[in-house]
């Protein structure tokens, strides 16, 4: 996967946070965060469009899991929000989260209920790295998160980009 960047501010701890998440879940099409409402928001593409039904039951389960997630771990579940916007043969899913109580774990979870949901009509970027070094991603994308609570100045952007990973700080 090639990385080039547009842009680059004083965070690059942050800018390396929306690497690693790319990187490690190749099923996420772009993530963000605004520092306006601290959220990091993540896109996925999904190639069909979805009725309501299945929507509102989509989301109603990934708030379950989430939510029972968060109360076994013993932390609340504060801001989450999924969005949709439907095309003639795809969907784009976004989830938002607030930047201060969002875990790795999480987007994990977010991205096994997609495939459970939607199967291999989830858009994804291949990747070849090894299990250990997907674990080895896993605790360097929650160290950069935290670092992005602490260092973000300005809004960040990372897209896929015909096999390459574009990141902007604007």
């Amino acid at each position: 996967m090639n990385l080039s960047s547009s842009g680059w501010g004083s965070s690059t701890r942050g800018l390396g946070a929306l690497i690693t998440v790319m990187m490690r879940y190749p099923e996420i099409n772009s993530v963000q965060f605004n520092p306006d409402d601290r959220t990091l928001n993540m896109t996925f593409i999904v190639r069909k469009t979805l009725g309501e039904d299945v929507w509102q039951r989509f989301q109603l389960q990934l708030q379950d899991v989430l939510q029972t997630y968060r109360w076994v771990t013993g932390r609340p579940l504060s801001q989450i929000s999924l969005d949709r916007l439907e095309w003639d043969t795809a969907t784009i899913i976004e989830l938002r989260r607030d930047i201060e109580t969002v875990s790795v774990e999480e987007v994990g979870m977010m991205i096994e209920i997609l495939h459970d949901w939607f199967e291999q009509d989830v858009v994804m970027d291949s990747h070849d790295l090894l299990e250990e070094e997907l674990m080895l991603q896993e605790e360097t994308i929650q160290a950069n998160l935290e670092a992005l609570t602490k260092d973000a100045h300005g809004h960040l952007v990372a897209l896929r980009d015909e096999g390459r990973v574009v990141v902007f700080n604007t």
